[in-house]
């Protein structure tokens, strides 16, 4: 899954898991008052890392784990058996292993939610089963009426198409209303803005964006706008050395801020990049890593 995606579902998981188990949970034959605690796996001993994992109370037990993908992945259904099969060793069982579908490009003709290894004759010695849900075949309106952390998945719907302008105002009304903070609504706000990258042209969420109130002044929002679209070697070369930086950042000290993510997203400068990989393997925590633009 490309870095700023991927960065920014981990967070809204993270900030939002009872929005998002609630949603999830009757897709899945779960009860619906079913409750979580976030895991944070470390799967180090054979080099993987699952996306979001919890352990589900009760009602129900086991644990879930969420693998966001917005990109096609031949082996992506292995590493769902690799990751279920971890878990349910680390932590027991039952593992629900539920692959979200971001957009169109994720999906595959392997993807059909089971994983059958067959002997040379044919014949079947183990099936893994896993649940796929396919974003862009939801209910934008329905989405839009659930829990707030799971709102920007409305804009990555088919039927969002032709009306994004009208559902980010409803989107932004839903969080103006009371007991939604300002940093909860930005959060979103900001999230839904990088996730509709996933989906549209910079030009198309930008004229839908640009009349929210408080956008403008979000750090996030300003550098995505500063972001560009260059194309060519260079532009290869800058999101090798971007990527590479992300992924050093996480693999050292696991979810990547959305303000540090959008920051590294419009860095265009190729020796700060590498100045800042270098940093990024010595530092010993994020509070210590800074990208500073000359």
């Amino acid at each position: 899954m490309a870095k700023p995606f991927d960065a920014t579902l981990k967070q809204l998981l993270d900030l939002f898991a009872v929005d998002w188990i609630d949603w999830l949970a009757p897709k899945l034959g779960l009860p619906a008052t079913v409750a979580v605690d976030p895991l944070d796996v470390d799967l180090s001993t054979v080099q993987v890392c699952a996306d979001k994992v919890f352990r589900l109370r009760a009602p129900a037990v086991g644990i879930l784990h969420l693998e966001p993908q917005s990109s096609w992945d031949g082996e992506f259904p292995n590493r769902l058996l690799l990751y279920n099969a971890l878990l349910h060793d680390r932590y027991g069982g039952p593992v629900y292993s539920v692959a979200i579908l971001l957009r169109p490009d994720a999906n595959a003709s392997t993807l059909t939610g089971v994983v059958s290894r067959r002997f040379g004759d044919g014949t079947e010695y183990h099936r893994f089963h896993y649940s796929v849900i396919r974003v862009w075949e939801l209910n934008a309106d329905e989405l839009l009426a659930g829990g707030l952390g799971a709102l920007p998945l409305a804009l990555l719907t088919n039927d969002a198409r032709g009306r994004i302008g009208e559902l980010v105002d409803r989107l932004d009304r839903r969080l103006r209303e009371p007991g939604v903070d300002e940093i909860k609504r930005r959060t979103i706000m900001t999230s839904s803005y990088i996730l509709l990258g996933l989906r549209y042209d910079e030009e198309v969420f930008h004229n839908a964006f640009q009349r929210v109130s408080g956008m403008k002044e979000s750090s996030s929002y300003q550098y995505i706008l500063r972001e560009g679209r260059q194309e060519g070697q260079q532009e290869g070369q800058l999101q090798t050395l971007r990527e590479t930086l992300l992924d050093i950042l996480s693999d050292r000290f696991g979810q990547v801020p959305i303000e540090l993510v959008a920051e590294v997203a419009i860095a265009t400068d190729p020796l700060l990049l590498k100045t800042a990989i270098r940093s990024a393997a010595k530092v010993s925590s994020l509070a210590e890593f800074h990208l500073t633009h000359g």
